[in-house]
């Protein structure tokens, strides 16, 4: 019994070889003919698509396009299949159209199907055939916007910390733009505003970035500015002044009393020292005198200096005596 298994376990193993050998043999073969027919078909001419990615430039900003400019190119080839493959080798560089020119106020660009073709032949190789292009020309519609140069304007909402006083203007850089858009809004524009700012206990300087505020239709030569807000505690400073007089007719002599007062201000200790004498007036209008018919009559605070804050007088009000000459 045990030889019987021996020849029978011999048999299937000589079976299984055979077959093991015929299919290696057909796939052998299947692999040449699949070899052969791929080198053959790469000798057949094919067609096959490009989309190329379109550029434009040039467009000045005060041109406005209204038309849909077309983002790809399609064009069909033909060539052989081997120097088709050439084409999906390499990354396809986008076509960059230059629309500088002299532009009217309005108007179109045509872009002709045989100034495209010029222009897509470098795409393809001298062997192959461009069978169509979409779209096979480019009508660019336009028309001229207005400008206006303006001033930026910062709308915020700053506080600062206790004790501390702005040592500096309020910085914003640009502080103009050129903006673009139809007449009739630009015409009304009278200044170019941020989006809007909030900066709450500043105690040291601050420097941001914010955007011009949007306006439909409107367009700005750029979107960003910087804003600068310098900061620096402040001490009270006092200062004796003398009232000064205004309008006073050469006919009449006016005495008032005291003739000097005290002036107290804040002003940020690195200013501390540039406050000058006629920085600060007391003055004593006598258009002003003549209107009212009393012997007491308040001052008019004026500051010239940008380092003084939170100026007063004391006292605020004068007594005088008018005199003829």
């Amino acid at each position: 019994m045990s030889g019987f298994k021996a020849i029978k376990n011999s048999i299937l193993k000589v079976k299984a070889l055979l077959i093991s050998k015929n299919v290696l043999t057909f796939l052998v073969f299947l692999v040449l003919s699949g070899m052969f027919w791929f080198v053959h078909s790469l000798g057949r001419e094919r067609e096959s698509i490009i989309n190329i990615p379109v550029n434009y430039i040039g467009i000045p900003e005060d041109v406005k396009i209204i038309s849909e400019l077309p983002r790809n190119i399609t064009i069909v080839i033909r060539d052989e299949g081997l120097r088709l493959l050439e084409y999906n080798k390499k990354k396809t560089i986008p076509l960059t159209l230059d629309l500088q020119r002299v532009y009217f106020q309005k108007g179109e660009i045509l872009i002709t199907a045989d100034q495209l073709k010029t222009r897509l032949y470098s795409y393809v190789l001298p062997t192959t055939a461009v069978l169509s292009i979409k779209p096979d020309s480019i009508a660019i519609h336009y028309y001229k916007l207005a400008t206006k140069d303006l001033k930026i304007k910062l709308n915020a909402t700053i506080s600062l910390a206790n004790q501390y006083i702005l040592s500096d203007s309020i910085h914003v850089e640009p502080s103009n733009v050129k903006v673009f858009g139809p007449r009739h809004i630009v015409d009304t524009m009278k200044a170019a505003y941020t989006e809007p700012v909030e900066l709450k206990d500043i105690a040291d300087t601050t420097l941001i970035k914010t955007k011009l505020r949007p306006i439909t239709d409107v367009k700005y030569a750029f979107d960003d500015v910087n804003v600068g807000v310098f900061v620096e505690m402040f001490t009270e400073k006092k200062q004796q002044i003398p009232v000064t007089l205004i309008n006073v007719p050469e006919t009449m002599n006016i005495r008032v009393f005291p003739v000097m007062i005290e002036a107290t201000y804040n002003i940020g200790l690195s200013n501390f020292n540039k406050i000058k004498s006629n920085d600060i007036q007391a003055v004593f209008d006598y258009n002003e005198v003549t209107k009212n018919q009393k012997r007491r009559h308040k001052l008019q605070v004026i500051n010239h200096s940008p380092y003084i804050s939170s100026l007063r007088f004391s006292p605020d009000e004068v007594e005088f005596l008018l005199e003829k000459k």
